[in-house]
C-alpha cells in the first residue's frame, strides 16, 4: 500500500500496512530520552515525517509572553529559557501531553495536560500529575498480542524510586510501583533510563559506593506480581487497578563491577553499551581555568560487565557528554581547541579529532548528535557544522547570517538542542538567560541533513521542539504561544457566472482555494516560498507581504458524451481572497460538470469541487450583410429593370388617361340623349 502523502490524522487504520515509516511517537521528551533541559538537548526521531514548510497548523497561548507595554517598554515576559522550560511535549496517537507548572519553578506543578495534535483542542487534565514520559508497550504471549499505552510520573531518591502509571488514553490513574532500582532521569546527557526491544522501561543504576551495577526492568516488575492464576509469568498482562506493584520484582540483574576512578555516572546507552563518564580538576600554577581528566568507562548493557576504561586529558569539556552512541561511536568536545573528539565504543580509543571550529563563539558547542552518518553541531556562532562520522571531515557549514548589532555575537545564537528527523534539522535561535528585551532576527531555521542547504525559516524562538506524523510543536517565547507546524485541509469552491449558455458562448470559470486549519480557517491557500512571510503576517504581527505567490488549481471538464478532459490550470491570487478564474468556451451542446482540483503541496492537503454547465443549441444565424462587389452587381441588374418599369408606368398611366376620358364622352353622351327626349 503506498505512503500517504495527503493531509491524515490518527488513528492510522490497522490495514494500512507500511505506515509506520512515516508515522511515530514521540514518547520521551528527547525522543528515547528522558529529559530536555535548557541545554545538550538534541534529538534524533528516524521513523516519522517532518514538516517540508513552515506552515502553521494552529497555535495556543499557555503562559503571558510578548511585551507588557506601558512603563516597562520593550521589556518582554520571563521565558523560563535559563531554567524552568514551560513546554516540552510528549506525542502519543496523535495527542500532545505537556506539564503544566509555575512560571519560577520547573519541580512544582499545577499538572499535566493533553491537547489534540491536529486542534491543540483540550482532552484532559490531571491535576497534580507530573507525567515524565509516555510508553508503549508490546503484549506478545500466547493469549494477548497488541500494544498498550501508559504514562509514568517518576518521584523519589535515586534506588528507591516511585512510578505512578496512568492509562494514556483517559488520563486516569492506574496503579503504583514502589521499591524501584532507578537510575534516574539524567541532565545533561542521555541518561541511564531507555525503551527495551518491547518498549519495557529499563533503568540502569551505577552504584559506585557498592561497586555494583543494576538492571531494573518495569516489565518484570508486573509480570511477576500479577501472574496468570495457573499459567506462568508472562502469559497474561494485567495490572491491577489501584494496586501496589513491589518494585523489587522488577530487578533483571544484579553485578559487581571493579572499584572505579572517580565518581562516574551514565552518560549514555546505545547499540548494546553503557557510556559512564566522571570528570576530576587538574589545576595548574598560573592556569586561569583547570584542566580536566575526563573518565570514560563501557559496559555491556547486557551483561553489566566492565569493557574498558580510559582517562582523557581535555580542556573544559564541560557539558559535552554525548547523546547519542551511533555506527559504534561517540563524540565529545574540547572547548580549548574547539575540535571534536570522536571515540570507538567497542574499544575507547579515539579514531580522530577535527579541525578546529572558527569562531571564538564555538566554545559554547553545548550540541552535538550523530545521524545518517555525520556529527552535527551548533553553538553561539551562528553556523551549523557537519563533519564525516568516518573521517572527522567537514562535510558542510550553514551560516544562518550576520546579526548587525542586534546580538553580541555577529550572528545569531542556538543555545537548545536542535531535532533531526525526516533528513532534516531543526534548530531554533535563543541563549542562556536572555534579557528581558529581545533581540530580533531570531528564527526556527529547517535544514536539509545531507546537504545543510535551506529548506525554510519562520521566526520565532521555537525551541526544543517534538516532532511526530509529520507536525513539529513547539512554544515560542516571543509570544507564549504554542505553534504547531505541519500540513492543514484545504478547501476547493468552483462556480460558473451563467450555468446555461447558447453553444458558441463563453463562460467565466470562477473559484477559491483556502486554508482550513484552525490556525487561519477559511485564509488564502499560499505557495511554499511565500508562507514564511504570509504565517509571520497572519500570527505575529508583521507586514502584509507585497508579494505573495497563489497555488495551482487543474480544471476537468466530463462532456456530455462522458469523456474527461482537461481543460487548463490557473493559479491562486492570495491578496485577492485566494480567487481562481478562467474564460472557456464549451466546444458541443449538453450538459458538462466542471471539475476543480488543487492537488496539494507541503503546507496542504488536497481538495476539490464541482459546478454543472449546459449548453444549448445555437440560435439561428443573421442575415449576412452585402459586400460592395454585391451591391454593384446588383444596381448593375436592376438599373435597366427601373427603366423598363417607368417605361410600362407611363403606358399604364396613358391608358388610364384614355380610359377615363371615354368614360367621360360616353357619360356626356348619355346625358345629351335624355335631355332631347325631354
Amino acid at each position: 500500500m503506498p505512503l500517504p502523502t495527503d493531509y491524515w490524522t490518527r488513528p492510522i487504520y490497522a490495514e494500512n500496512k507500511g505506515w509506520w515509516q512515516v508515522a511515530d511517537n514521540w514518547l520521551m521528551q528527547c525522543y528515547n530520552t528522558p529529559i530536555r533541559d535548557f541545554c545538550v538537548t538534541t534529538a534524533f526521531a528516524p521513523y516519522t515525517s517532518a514538516p517540508e514548510s513552515p506552515h502553521i497548523l494552529w497555535t495556543k497561548q499557555i503562559i503571558f509572553g510578548g511585551i507588557a507595554g506601558g512603563p516597562f517598554g520593550d521589556k518582554k515576559y520571563y521565558t523560563g529559557l535559563s531554567y524552568e522550560q514551560f513546554y516540552t511535549p510528549l506525542i502519543l496517537e496523535g495527542r500532545i501531553i505537556y506539564v503544566e507548572h509555575p512560571p519560577t519553578s520547573g519541580v512544582d506543578v499545577f499538572g499535566t495536560r493533553c491537547i489534540d495534535l491536529y486542534t491543540g483542542e483540550d482532552i484532559w487534565f490531571i491535576e497534580g500529575a507530573s507525567i515524565d514520559f509516555a510508553q508503549i508497550y508490546d503484549i506478545e504471549n500466547p493469549n494477548e498480542h497488541g500494544l498498550i499505552a501508559h504514562l509514568w510520573d517518576v518521584s523519589g531518591p535515586v534506588a528507591n524510586t516511585t512510578a505512578e502509571i496512568y492509562d494514556a488514553f483517559t488520563g486516569r490513574y492506574l496503579f503504583t510501583i514502589t521499591n524501584i532500582t532507578w537510575g534516574g532521569l539524567q541532565r545533561f546527557a542521555a541518561g541511564p533510563t531507555i525503551f527495551g526491544p518491547k518498549g519495557e522501561i529499563l533503568s540502569y543504576y551505577l552504584d559506585n559506593v557498592n561497586n555494583r551495577m543494576i538492571l531494573w526492568n518495569s516489565s518484570l516488575a508486573i509480570h511477576r506480581a500479577f501472574p496468570w492464576i495457573g499459567g506462568e509469568v508472562g502469559e497474561i498482562y494485567s495490572p491491577g487497578m489501584g494496586a501496589v506493584v513491589d518494585g523489587r520484582l522488577g530487578v533483571q540483574w544484579n553485578v559487581s563491577i571493579p572499584d572505579l576512578p572517580g565518581n562516574p555516572s551514565i552518560s549514555v546507552i546505545g547499540e548494546g553499551y553503557i557510556l559512564a563518564q566522571d570528570r576530576v580538576p587538574v589545576q595548574q600554577p598560573g592556569q586561569y581555568s583547570s584542566q580536566f581528566i575526563y573518565i570514560d568507562v563501557a559496559f555491556d548493557a547486557k551483561t553489566g560487565e566492565m569493557l574498558w576504561t580510559h582517562n582523557r586529558t581535555l580542556y573544559q569539556a564541560y557539558l559535552r557528554r554525548p547523546m547519542v552512541i551511533s555506527e559504534g561511536k561517540y563524540v565529545m568536545m574540547d572547548e580549548a581547541e574547539l575540535r571534536l573528539h570522536c571515540y570507538d565504543i567497542r574499544t575507547g580509543e579515539e579514531l580522530w579529532v577535527s579541525d578546529s571550529m572558527p569562531s571564538g563563539w564555538d566554545i559554547f558547542t553545548y550540541q552535538i548528535h550523530i545521524a545518517y552518518g555525520k556529527v552535527y553541531t551548533t553553538s553561539y556562532s551562528g553556523h551549523v557544522y557537519a563533519y564525516d562520522l568516518n573521517t572527522g571531515e567537514l562535510a558542510w557549514d550553514f551560516y544562518m547570517g550576520n546579526a548587525g548589532k542586534e546580538t553580541v555575537y555577529g550572528s545569531w545564537p542556538t543555545y537548545n538542542g536542535f531535532t533531526i528527523a525526516d533528513g532534516k534539522i531543526y534548530i531554533a535561535n535563543d541563549e542562556h538567560s536572555p534579557d528581558s528585551i529581545a533581540w530580533r532576527g531570531g528564527k526556527l531555521w529547517c535544514l536539509n541533513a545531507t546537504t545543510g542547504k535551506l529548506i525554510w525559516s519562520i521566526s520565532g524562538w521555537l525551541r526544543n521542539p517534538a516532532i511526530a506524523d509529520g507536525y513539529l510543536t513547539a512554544l515560542n517565547y516571543l509570544d507564549g504561544k504554542v505553534y504547531t507546524i505541519g500540513k492543514g485541509p484545504s478547501a476547493t469552491t468552483v462556480y460558473v457566472e451563467r450555468d446555461v449558455i447558447p453553444l458558441g458562448s463563453t463562460v467565466l470559470i470562477k473559484g477559491t482555494v483556502l486554508d482550513q486549519s484552525p490556525a487561519q480557517p477559511d485564509t488564502p491557500a499560499v505557495a511554499k516560498e511565500s508562507m514564511s512571510a504570509w504565517m509571520e503576517y497572519l500570527h505575529m504581527q508583521k507586514p502584509c507581504p507585497q508579494e505573495v505567490k497563489g497555488v495551482p488549481v487543474d480544471l476537468y471538464a466530463i462532456y456530455p458524451d462522458g469523456s474527461y478532459k482537461y481543460v487548463d490550470t490557473v493559479t491562486t491570487e492570495p491578496l485577492a481572497g485566494g480567487i481562481y478564474g478562467l474564460a472557456w468556451t464549451p466546444p458541443m451542446e449538453g450538459t458538462y460538470t466542471i471539475i476543480a482540483v488543487f492537488n496539494g503541496d507541503e503546507s496542504y492537503g488536497s481538495s476539490s469541487a464541482g459546478t454543472i454547465l449546459h449548453v444549448t443549441a445555437a440560435p439561428p444565424e443573421a442575415p449576412s450583410p452585402a459586400t460592395p462587389e454585391q451591391i454593384e452587381q446588383i444596381s448593375q441588374q436592376v438599373t435597366p429593370l427601373q427603366e423598363t418599369v417607368q417605361t410600362m408606368q407611363t403606358i399604364q398611366m396613358v391608358i388610364i388617361v384614355v380610359i377615363v376620358v371615354l368614360l367621360l364622352l360616353v357619360a356626356y353622351d348619355i346625358y345629351i340623349n335624355r335631355k332631347m327626349i325631354k
